[in-house]
């Protein structure tokens, strides 16, 4: 009974006492530092706001973007939607081994192709007897619209990693090898010739015609007599997994466009993908056009805006959709994977906590879901613009205290 009563008042004694105005106490106290601040915090379990500081605020989100274009994708695509590459050729072969026509490879979008996948095909061609290419080989170039590079990122990003161009594919994330080291391409489509070609030479395949980049025409497309080899990604669901956990712009590039070219059936371009995801914001989530602004899908522009309002009610739509489990599984895991492997080491956020970062000079946001000491679902958006460091700190206290409420 003694040691009952001593574990009863250890528990007493170590849980913290919080009350609403503790947790106002401690944003005033932030918005000396940091006055471009904006917060909302949520118990969608009892429906109860807990915090709505500067919620109706446009803010700058970084990668915060990307939860609108993995829902928007999931909204539209649906989790188990694939990205296909059509290989094909419609010619025969004749007894020698030689292919007099053209080779056409049919762009779909796919950001994860690979060297690996494109081997597979040219074993293909093998198996079909090929030995030399008397034509050309045809790349597909209008599936997403020029230009490649978003005219709203700053141009000294280009040739860095995470300022991707954006074509119809992209192989080996868009890198390639030379002088022993990686260089990302400014044409991701020609890339993808240059590993084709070089594919065939190395495998005993000659081809003699060039790398073109054009339309390929519907007469080709449609020709029943045409032999046919597609490339199949991974399920959309991976493929977000990969761009929430690692906060990949390339994919969330490729996703965000890919939504209006599988939408409209015409080139994927930046400007139709921001219409289908206002559509999708404003008539599905109930959210006003007043309250965000849409330059891409990475979030890279310092000219996308939306408020931590917004997010937390596109938050909370995606736990009634049937989808929710997998946009829940692909962001990053407090303190042990993704974005936030090196954060919130402690308890009671550590491992409790799904959100997603976002981070460009100047603006810092954290996204995300956890639970409270009462098994309550909290949904929460803090984004920062014209930031110090002293918000990780803050951001770590504010949810911590949120948890003991």
């Amino acid at each position: 009974m003694v040691r009952c009563t001593l574990i009863l008042i250890l528990f007493i004694v170590f849980v913290p006492v919080v009350s609403a105005s503790s947790i106002q106490d401690l944003i005033n106290k932030q918005s000396k530092i940091s006055p471009n601040i904006s917060i909302s915090i949520k118990n969608i379990t009892k429906n109860k706001m807990i915090v709505s500081h500067r919620y109706k605020a446009r803010m700058t989100p970084a990668s915060n973007q990307k939860i609108l274009t993995t829902l928007t994708g999931l909204e539209f695509l649906g989790p188990n939607y694939k990205f296909q590459t059509h290989i094909y050729f419609i010619d025969s072969i004749d007894d020698s081994g030689i292919y007099k026509g053209d080779i056409y490879i049919d762009t779909k979008g796919d950001p994860s192709l690979t060297s690996k996948k494109i081997k597979k095909v040219i074993l293909f061609f093998k198996q079909k007897g090929i030995k030399e290419i008397n034509g050309n080989l045809v790349i597909n170039n209008n599936y997403f619209e020029k230009p490649f590079y978003n005219k709203k990122w700053k141009s000294s990003w280009k040739g860095l990693s995470w300022a991707p161009y954006i074509s119809s594919v992209a192989v080996d994330n868009n890198l390639y090898l030379k002088d022993e080291t990686l260089y990302l391409t400014d044409n991701p489509l020609y890339l993808l010739g240059v590993i084709f070609k070089n594919q065939m030479r190395s495998n005993g395949i000659k081809l003699k015609g060039q790398i073109q980049l054009k339309n390929i025409s519907n007469l080709v497309k449609l020709n029943p007599k045409k032999t046919k080899y597609s490339i199949d990604s991974k399920e959309l669901s991976d493929l977000i997994y990969v761009v929430n956990k690692q906060s990949n712009n390339l994919y969330a590039e490729h996703i965000f466009k890919k939504i209006s070219a599988n939408y409209f059936r015409k080139s994927g371009s930046w400007r139709d993908s921001q219409k289908i995801m206002r559509f999708f914001l404003n008539k599905k989530v109930k959210i006003h056009n007043s309250e965000f602004n849409i330059e891409d899908g990475s979030g890279l522009s310092k000219y996308n805006s939306v408020t931590t309002n917004s997010i937390i009610n596109l938050l909370e739509y995606a736990t009634k959709r049937d989808y929710f489990n997998d946009f829940y599984n692909s962001l990053p895991i407090a303190g042990l994977d993704g974005t936030l492997l090196k954060r919130f080491k402690l308890k009671p956020l550590y491992k409790n906590m799904r959100a997603k970062t976002g981070y460009i000079k100047g603006v810092s946001s954290l996204s995300g879901y956890f639970y409270g000491k009462n098994n309550d679902l909290y949904i929460f958006s803090i984004i920062v613009n014209d930031y110090n460091y002293s918000i990780r700190n803050f951001i770590e206290k504010i949810l911590t205290k949120t948890y003991y409420l």
